[in-house]
């Protein structure tokens, strides 16, 4: 999608997942010294990952980026979700794709997308032609433009470019 690395900032979370982050090309680490909530606001991170013990601060964090409760399950992540994060992640599990692939799904459900639409509304990104995203995805070209026209009526837009600007900020 887009060529600039995900600007992620990691609050309290354990020395691996930074070791993690680190290696990826598609991830670049921003932190300072400061306060998470003043360094966020300064640095603007597209992505804030959270450690449990900071689970306090989602809601300040939250009105700068995405954040997500680094925690093993959902249910620990419950308080956070209710103010404001986007989701968990398993810090045993955790990848630079993990994350990538963590603020896709929160930006497509925040767009009100199926995951049907959300494939489509990619190729389309990817400047795919509907006759080419019918042949990868195996539909008649007629379903693909009933794809592409709900995608539209969702988005709120009236054209492939501004159906792709709109995705590609989400992402």
């Amino acid at each position: 999608m887009s060529s600039e690395p995900l600007r992620v900032m990691v609050v309290d979370g354990d020395p691996s997942v930074l070791s993690s982050l680190s290696r990826s090309e598609e991830v670049e680490l921003v932190h300072g010294p400061g306060s998470p909530v003043a360094e966020a606001e300064r640095l603007k991170p597209d992505v804030v990952l959270l450690g449990l013990s900071s689970a306090g601060q989602t809601a300040l964090l939250s009105r700068t980026a995405r954040v997500f409760l680094l925690c093993p399950s959902p249910t620990a992540a419950t308080a956070a979700l209710r103010e404001g994060a986007s989701g968990h992640l398993s810090p045993a599990h955790l990848t630079a794709g993990a994350v990538i692939q963590a603020v896709r799904d929160a930006g497509r459900a925040h767009l009100g997308l199926s995951a049907r639409e959300s494939e489509v509304m990619d190729l389309i990104a990817s400047g795919r032609s509907n006759g080419e995203i019918a042949r990868e995805l195996f539909l008649s070209e007629k379903t693909v433009k009933n794809h592409v026209n709900r995608i539209y009526g969702k988005l709120a837009v009236r054209s492939r470019t501004a159906a792709i600007d709109l995705w590609l900020t989400q992402h």
